[in-house]
């Protein structure tokens, strides 16, 4: 887990791409949480370099072409390795190589980068829960149908966009083509 502190020129962006973009379909709490993903954008964007992509299948595009769609919730504590990393059960089909999840602050002073995960391994391992189930772990309630993974279950690789994900790592096929073995 690296924590980022949020800068003016962060948060800048994320408010002008919230702007761009008005609320977007689906979302879960009903746009609340823009600033916030946008801002975990960034993180991962200062974290792992890469450019700024924003589709609706990816987020960023890495050095080596690895696309990284990004996760994102606000918390008001620091995150612990038990604490969970969620995708909604309406959004399983984005084409990108690797998720990415992050945590922001809600008062937008700090963010994390949790770590990163395959979609396949990530489903393989996620637990789904229902809209309103109540995790005690965390004092968390679903607000919709989704996938959930503890952070320690994510791969904390700093340098996924670029030598830890070279092909002589044997990791670029794990993250192109899901094969479990090759992983870190």
């Amino acid at each position: 887990m690296i924590p980022v502190k949020i800068t003016d020129e962060m948060f800048l962006k994320a408010r002008q791409k919230n702007s761009e973009m008005g609320l977007l379909r689906n979302s879960i709490i009903k746009g609340n949480g823009s600033i916030a993903g946008f801002l975990g954008e960034q993180i991962v964007l200062q974290v792992l370099g890469g450019e700024w992509a924003n589709t609706y299948e990816y987020d960023v595009v890495l050095e080596n072409g690895l696309k990284v769609e990004v996760k994102t919730k606000q918390t008001t504590v620091v995150p612990k390795p038990d604490y969970s990393c969620s995708i909604s059960n309406f959004n399983t089909h984005q084409q990108c190589d690797i998720y990415a999840f992050t945590r922001v602050m809600k008062d937008y002073s700090v963010g994390w980068y949790l770590g990163y995960c395959t979609p396949k391994e990530y489903f393989d391992k996620a637990t789904f829960v229902k809209k309103g189930d109540f995790d005690p772990s965390n004092n968390w309630t679903s607000h919709a149908d989704c996938y959930n993974l503890p952070i320690e279950e994510l791969h904390n690789v700093q340098g996924i966009g670029n030598a830890m994900l070279s092909s002589s790592a044997g990791l670029v096929s794990d993250v192109r083509g899901h094969d479990k073995a090759a992983r870190d």
